[in-house]
């Protein structure tokens, strides 16, 4: 089979074939067999170069960092991490158990005072971007290894906030001073401040400011001696998109993990050198409509409604996701269970604009999209669709998030320096499996909100962080923001997304279906390129690595 028909074959496999289809093997494909050939842990060569284009600093800050629980792959959405175990005693009272014998990544003994000393400075400085700046709390002291919250009032996402709060040295806390943000703190300077299994060696990142490269490296006092496994790592948070593609396909050495957009699949099967992993995801696509100071036609809601009715979903799956995905009724994505629930279980109507309706909405539209080079590949599916109607698009591309934020994050106080109607924000699941990861951008008068003030989405807010998941109230409360913010089109809505890796064929790595990237838990083979020394990389590991859909659900 000559090069040309394998191509031709192979897209068809992409757009056409499931990933348990038995077509599969009528390529030449090899089995992916690193596990079979699996390095020791933390060699000291052992090293991996990642980009990181979508929030890096939360990446980061969950590698190089800890707190009583760790955000994972598992419905509850955490496991114990400097706790070993906790009680709630009821609606406001929680107690936790400390492990023995916990260490900051200096060597230096972490006590249930420094425990407590963090947590203070946390209830007196938190984050902006849920409701726990405005839950006041207890922290008490019941014994060397003991502690007890007690909430002055009912806060259903406490535990979830707790996974986000990590501890640091008091020389942290006293010299960078990391105050809550809308954005994480987490990474302001390298040190060996914290207590996650990978130490900041070199650079920052937190959200709005960042450095381009950071260097992490093993903390040797991590509490769980299984992790991490490879010595030292370098993140890079942004890359021209194309020569990163570049990169991770045909130099090897140079980038060994990377999130690709879909369209760029076929590059990676073919590589010498990376392999694909795919798995679901919970992580989201925004496409926010500025409606603050973006085009005044947008506060139609007739428009948005318009402009996404034009878009065809299917189409959009197909061709421009080569069905990395699946549709969702609404932006938040539908493999949140409690969302896929909802739709399965309520009528969902949508608006009906007649094509003479949807013409005269949208003819002559012409709107400023900003966007990071990486979703070039979406939008211009999308312009495709709405050229239809005589729909225009403008660009401005960066191929940093944090040119993003700089924007998204000053729009809704009227003071951002760069015009845009449409701005795209790789809403990886940074909550956890909950979709608080996108109902945030509907709250009033948030930073992250470019929508006017909506008195009844706030009010189904204010009641979303009071209710027990897993109860009716949570489902009517979720299906409530749900339906509104679809109604109301305060975004443009497609589909729900995959997570697709290009990964080094010599790295061993299972994503998680959030926005956690388990860097502590990559494994390297004897053969990789940091471990073999001068020995060429052998032909026969060149060829390509059949794809298979990783497992990342957990129970």
């Amino acid at each position: 089979m000559n090069l040309y028909k394998l191509i031709f074959f192979l897209s068809l496999f992409f757009s056409f074939v499931s990933s348990n289809s038995n077509i599969v093997s009528k390529f030449e494909f090899r089995e992916d067999d690193s596990l079979s050939r699996v390095a020791p842990k933390l060699l000291p060569n052992s090293h991996i170069n990642i980009f990181l284009p979508s929030i890096p600093y939360s990446y980061i800050a969950k590698s190089t960092n800890s707190g009583l629980i760790r955000s994972y792959d598992n419905d509850q959405g955490w496991v114990y991490d400097l706790a070993k175990s906790h009680k709630r005693v009821d609606d406001y009272t929680y107690i936790f158990t400390l492990r023995e014998n916990l260490k900051f990544q200096n060597g230096e003994p972490f006590t249930i005072d420094d425990a407590i000393y963090n947590l203070e400075f946390f209830r007196k400085n938190p984050f902006l971007y849920t409701n726990i700046d405005k839950i006041d709390f207890e922290i008490i002291k019941l014994d060397e290894y003991r502690l007890k919250f007690v909430l002055k009032e009912k806060y259903e996402m406490f535990l979830t906030d707790l996974a986000r709060v990590y501890f640091y040295t008091k020389e942290y806390i006293q010299k960078y001073n990391p105050v809550g943000k809308e954005t994480g703190t987490a990474n302001k300077a390298a040190g060996a401040f914290g207590m996650g299994p990978y130490i900041l060696k070199e650079g920052f990142a937190i959200g709005d400011k960042q450095t381009e490269k950071l260097e992490l490296i093993a903390n040797p006092y991590y509490w769980n001696k299984q992790f991490p496994k490879i010595n030292s790592i370098t993140v890079y948070t942004q890359l021209n998109i194309n020569e990163a593609i570049e990169d991770i396909t045909k130099k090897e050495g140079k980038l060994d993990l990377m999130p690709i957009p879909f369209n760029k699949k076929l590059e990676v099967l073919l590589s010498d050198y990376s392999k694909l992993i795919i798995s679901k995801s919970t992580d989201n696509f925004v496409i926010f409509f500025n409606l603050i100071n973006g085009n005044n036609k947008l506060q139609d809601k007739r428009v948005r409604q318009a402009l996404n009715q034009a878009l065809n979903q299917e189409n959009l799956l197909k061709f421009v996701y080569k069905n990395e995905g699946k549709i969702s009724a609404f932006t938040t994505s539908i493999n949140y269970k409690i969302v896929e629930k909802i739709a399965k279980k309520y009528p969902i109507s949508d608006t009906n604009f007649t094509p003479k309706e949807l013409a005269n909405l949208l003819n002559g539209l012409t709107l400023e999209v900003f966007t990071q080079d990486r979703f070039m590949f979406l939008f211009k599916g999308i312009e495709f669709q709405l050229k239809k109607y005589a729909v225009k698009f403008h660009y401005t591309i960066t191929n940093s998030e944090k040119d993003i934020y700089k924007q998204l994050l000053t729009t809704n106080s009227n003071k951002n320096t760069q015009k845009w109607d449409l701005l795209i924000w790789g809403d990886d699941d940074w909550y956890y499996q909950n979709p608080w990861t996108v109902f945030f951008i509907y709250e009033a008068n948030s930073v992250w909100s470019t929508i006017k003030e909506d008195k009844i989405m706030q009010k189904y807010i204010e009641k979303f962080f009071i209710t027990k998941i897993g109860t009716q109230e949570y489902e009517e409360v979720v299906k409530n923001i749900l339906f509104r913010a679809k109604q109301e089109a305060y975004t443009l809505r497609v589909p729900s997304l995959n997570k697709v890796f290009a990964v080094n064929k010599e790295v061993i790595f299972k994503p998680y279906k959030g926005g956690i990237i388990p860097l502590w838990e990559i494994e390297l083979t004897k053969d990789h390129w940091s471990l073999r020394g001068n020995k060429k990389y052998d032909e026969y590991l060149k060829k390509a690595v059949k794809p298979k859909r990783a497992e990342n659900e957990t129970n």
